[in-house]
């Protein structure tokens, strides 16, 4: 076991709002809603009448699964441009 597996068992469980599950992801509700409902995202659960949260251990373990999906670049400018050169289209005459 490494030390962020250990962090994460130790880490107390508690329940995450949208707002904060919006500002942590950067990600808006209904974008969010529609990833959980195609199993991309946690699925919130009921904690009252009114009031769904995400648990955020279930919210940490999407994050791992993010970052294990990182692109790399390789070869290309900031711009996305093989070898940095550019393309221009000729303009009719």
């Amino acid at each position: 076991m490494n030390g962020s597996e250990r962090d994460e068992e130790q880490a107390p469980v508690r329940l995450m709002r949208w707002p904060e599950i919006e500002e942590l992801t950067g990600l808006s509700r209904s974008t969010l809603a529609h990833m959980a409902a195609n199993g991309r995202f946690p699925e919130p659960v009921q904690v009252s009448a009114h009031i769904t949260a995400f648990l955020s251990n279930e919210v940490a373990a999407w994050f791992q699964e993010v970052k294990a999906r990182r692109v790399k670049y390789q070869g290309l400018t900031p711009l996305g441009r093989q070898g940095g050169a550019t393309q221009q289209s000729a303009a009719p005459a």
